[in-house]
């Protein structure tokens, strides 16, 4: 008896996309707005995968993050605690459509479309990033964040395909004067992220720690002492101690200052423990800084 193939099954009438949905989402305010007022072009809801999705409240800005993968959700450990990034916006829409079919005709490319329909894809970038650059300006940077497993378990005809995807993100931001970049998961720092998981729960403090006073005096034990000497939680004893804040206030107002960058250390080299030494040192403009003390309102 011979079997016959399965045919792909049809979306329902009334879940396929059309261009008066996209038109909604748009007035609806979805990939507009800066820092807590911005909307993601696609929401965590909006998505049925198998994949894995984070909901993260964030510590920079004020409003939840829609992250698509582990992968994104690693990238924006790395971008929150840069202190030169003033905003992320995350699944930013590439808009108009018409403007990525036409770099998509310039490619000899095709654009593109949601799946039973010839309605083309509202393309979307991962994180587009503002930034303050060095001369003290602010910038847009575009970037796409990937397993390098993506590619490495698709077939050639897949892997094309991706590229010219990618291809299309780049020459329509390039268009903008905006630099764009592939992130490969596998490239990230992994004690870095790991690090940072655990300086991000000390984000935010309890107000009566990171005080002008409390802040001053912990840099200024830590700016006397060689910290590579002695293990972290024996500094930390002695901090509490040398400026009269008990140890578990130390220890938070620490790791506090390491997040926000009043303290530096290289997180990349091996995990923070408490019963090892860490290398740590005042930032250098980090006594010209004057302290905030923020409360997180999550949307």
């Amino acid at each position: 008896m011979t079997s016959v193939p399965a045919l792909p099954a049809k979306l329902a009438p009334s879940r396929l996309m059309t261009q008066q949905k996209i038109d909604r989402k748009i007035k609806s305010g979805r990939g507009s707005g800066v820092r807590e007022s911005y909307l993601p072009w696609i929401k965590i809801r909006d998505i049925k995968s198998k994949g894995v999705s984070h909901l993260v409240p964030g510590v920079k800005f004020h409003r939840t993050h829609h992250l698509l993968s582990n992968a994104e959700r690693d990238y924006l450990l790395i971008l929150e605690q840069d202190p030169s990034i003033i905003d992320i916006r995350e699944q930013f829409p590439l808009l108009a459509q018409a403007d990525t079919q036409a770099v998509a005709s310039s490619l000899n490319y095709r654009h593109p479309v949601y799946p039973g329909t010839q309605i083309p894809v509202v393309m979307t970038t991962d994180f587009l990033i503002t930034f303050i650059d060095s001369a003290g300006k602010e910038k847009l940077a575009a970037r796409s964040v990937k397993y390098r497993k993506e590619f490495e378990s698709a077939s050639v005809r897949e892997q094309n395909r991706m590229v010219e995807k990618l291809e299309i993100e780049e020459t329509y931001w390039a268009l903008r004067n905006v630099e764009w970049k592939l992130v490969l998961h596998e490239n990230l720092p992994q004690f870095k992220i790991d690090n940072l998981v655990v300086l991000r729960t000390y984000a935010f403090i309890h107000p009566s720690l990171p005080t002008g006073k409390n802040i001053n005096s912990l840099l200024e034990y830590i700016a006397e002492c060689k910290t590579d000497q002695l293990p972290l939680k024996l500094l930390l004893e002695k901090a509490s101690k040398a400026i009269f804040i008990d140890y578990l206030g130390v220890k938070r107002l620490f790791h506090h200052l390491l997040w926000i960058g009043r303290l530096e250390a290289d997180l990349n080299d091996s995990l923070i423990s408490l019963s090892k030494p860490l290398r740590v040192w005042v930032s250098e403009s980090s006594f010209a800084v004057t302290p905030s003390i923020e409360v997180p309102r999550h949307a």
